[in-house]
């Protein structure tokens, strides 16, 4: 159902840690978004969340939560290892949906929430933020445009810095390395060679109780492209991106390349193709809000910048990722 093009969207934010706090402060900057409503499990945490983001009305418990008619849409932002209960019971009770990433645990969990959205006919979509930002969508047309040549290969790395007190280290509800920091690398390789490589190598290490904390991923393809990806937790930042084309090369190394607002696309005689500037209106994370709002008032239930379809082929190569080293 088409929503009037004036009105602001009632977001109802679940979860008050974070994410939430930093998607909250994105939809204070945007004058289409309305922070609505705020779902805790603790009434005293969903007061104080409330009052602080200047939410309408605040709930202790998540079913009291989801049953307001008046939430256009809910922004889940609780822990990785809660998205498929909490998308489920959203879903059921008639909200459209933003899940943050990495949306569910296991493909089977994201596409039983697929079908439920898609018989309801309810919009759903997880919260991979880079895939709407401008640089990354820069970078598909370049792709698109033929600009790289064949794509040979992609290398990236995402490391974050961290001691044994990190939430990945002692919390594995929070979903591990891979569904939280490696799953860029990993959506980045899969949107230049695509999300069924030939072969997977996976190797991870594991720490506190038994979550991965440092991965290493190789895909190949049948045309004899490639990728190496890596990411964990480590002694400092480590982030980057290279894409490797016949014709162009990117590097993105200057800035966290998930969150990149500048690229250059560079021939084999490291003369200048084409460049880039992508620098956000607010801090990146309006162009999903954007996208999610502009879905729900056009009446479409599933975002072509980021379909489920590809949310759920993702999610399978982690899991045959997780099986290799389990």
């Amino acid at each position: 159902m088409e929503q009037n093009q004036t009105t602001p969207v009632r977001w109802g934010i679940l979860g008050t840690g974070r994410i939430a706090r930093v998607f909250c402060n994105t939809l204070h900057a945007l004058p289409q978004a309305e922070i609505y409503a705020v779902g805790s499990r603790s009434r005293e945490k969903a007061e104080s969340f409330c009052q602080e983001q200047g939410a309408a009305v605040c709930y202790g418990t998540y079913e009291e939560f989801v049953k307001d008619e008046k939430i256009d849409i809910v922004y889940v932002a609780t822990p990785i290892g809660s998205h498929y209960q909490d998308v489920k019971r959203c879903l059921t009770a008639g909200r459209n949906v933003l899940c943050e990433k990495a949306f569910t645990q296991t493909s089977e969990e994201a596409r039983e929430l697929y079908a439920l959205a898609q018989e309801k006919g309810l919009f759903l979509m997880e919260a991979m933020w880079t895939k709407f930002q401008p640089v990354y969508r820069k970078m598909m047309e370049w792709k698109q445009q033929g600009k790289f040549g064949q794509i040979q290969g992609v290398e990236a790395r995402f490391y974050t810095c961290a001691t044994k007190e990190h939430r990945l280290m002692k919390d594995k509800n929070h979903g591990g390395a891979l569904l939280d920091l490696t799953i860029y690398p990993m959506m980045y390789a899969c949107s230049f060679l695509g999300y069924e490589p030939q072969c997977i190598n996976a190797m991870a290490a594991k720490g506190g109780d038994g979550a991965d904390v440092m991965d290493s991923l190789q895909f190949s393809y049948s045309d004899g492209s490639f990728a190496t990806l890596t990411g964990g937790l480590a002694c400092q930042r480590q982030v980057s991106l290279y894409v490797h084309g016949t014709k162009g090369r990117v590097l993105l190394e200057q800035e966290y390349f998930y969150k990149a607002q500048k690229a250059a696309l560079i021939d084999w005689d490291n003369q200048l193709i084409e460049e880039f500037d992508g620098t956000f209106t607010v801090d990146g994370y309006e162009y999903e809000a954007l996208e999610a709002m502009d879905c729900i008032r056009s009446g479409r239930t599933e975002s072509a910048l980021a379909p489920m379809e590809e949310t759920i082929k993702l999610i399978q190569l982690m899991e045959t990722c997780k099986n290799q080293w389990s």
